[in-house]
């Protein structure tokens, strides 16, 4: 009875109920039967696991002569020989394309001094493709104590230098070094003084020199002409000089000249005694 005096319809709580169908029970044919099933299934795993496990050990040979390396292309030298990249690859007799990690290889050749980038990727099916960038030289950085071959980003390419590169600009005023131990100050500084001289012959003609003892007012010569920049970008002050550069030509009496682009919007242009 409810509450209200109408019964609630539902099972009563001993009411227990019984299924129309009797428990399934296994004969002594079929549980034998059964584990022989079991037993088969078994056997065939193990005998495919055995099979595959010969096969890799007697067709694995032959299955990496198809990717084997036969072939290393490389593309894009001129300073560095293919010997050179060869080397740092350091490459096993057995190599294949499946075994062979090309960023591992990347980094292996890109510590050349004269590279900057390079792609190592696999090519159908033995060659082994390698892709060099390499860096070209710039500037030398001259000290008493050496001298040094860089290239556009401050780099160092090498500390014997030839003597028939007379044709680069020349930085002086930065400690090499302390540039080789890898200091930023230095190369920030060379990086400086190899964009103003980059600037200069590109416009004027002659071998410009850098000084970057002060970075912030680096100097360069030209041909008797003395330039002083300021801490302003390089490209700014150069295009100040480059919109008088004209009126300097016909003002000045053909001596030596001094350029002060210190000062913004201010081209000072004197001759020097």
């Amino acid at each position: 009875m409810s509450w209200f005096g109408k019964r609630v319809r539902g099972p009563r709580p001993n009411l227990q109920r019984h299924s129309g169908r009797a428990p399934v029970r296994r004969t002594k044919s079929e549980k034998a039967w059964h584990a022989v099933r079991v037993a088969f299934w078994s056997a065939a795993v193990l005998l495919g696991a055995w099979t595959a496990t010969s096969f890799y050990y007697m067709a694995g040979p032959a299955v990496a002569e198809w990717f084997d390396i036969r072939e290393v292309r490389v593309t894009g030298l001129h300073a560095v020989s293919r010997e050179d990249v060869l080397e740092r690859l350091q490459l096993a007799s057995k190599e294949t394309l499946l075994s062979v990690n090309p960023v591992e290889l990347e980094v292996r050749v890109a510590a050349h001094p004269w590279i900057k980038a390079v792609t190592v990727s696999r090519a159908p099916l033995h060659a082994l493709s390698v892709q060099v960038i390499e860096r070209k030289p710039a500037a030398l950085l001259k000290a008493p104590s050496m001298t040094l071959l860089l290239d556009e980003e401050g780099a160092v390419l090498s500390s014997s230098v030839p003597e028939d590169r007379n044709d680069l600009p020349v930085v002086v005023g930065a400690d090499p070094k302390k540039l080789l131990s890898g200091e930023a100050q230095p190369r920030e500084a060379v990086q400086r003084g190899i964009k103003l001289a980059g600037l200069l012959a590109h416009s004027l003609e002659g071998r410009p020199e850098v000084d970057v003892t002060d970075p912030a007012h680096a100097v360069a010569y030209l041909k008797g002409m003395r330039f002083q920049f300021g801490a302003q970008p390089v490209e700014e002050q150069w295009e100040r000089y480059r919109a008088v550069e004209p009126v300097r030509r016909v003002s000045t009496t053909g001596g030596s000249s001094e350029v002060d682009l210190r000062f913004s919007d201010k081209v000072i242009v004197r001759d020097r005694g």
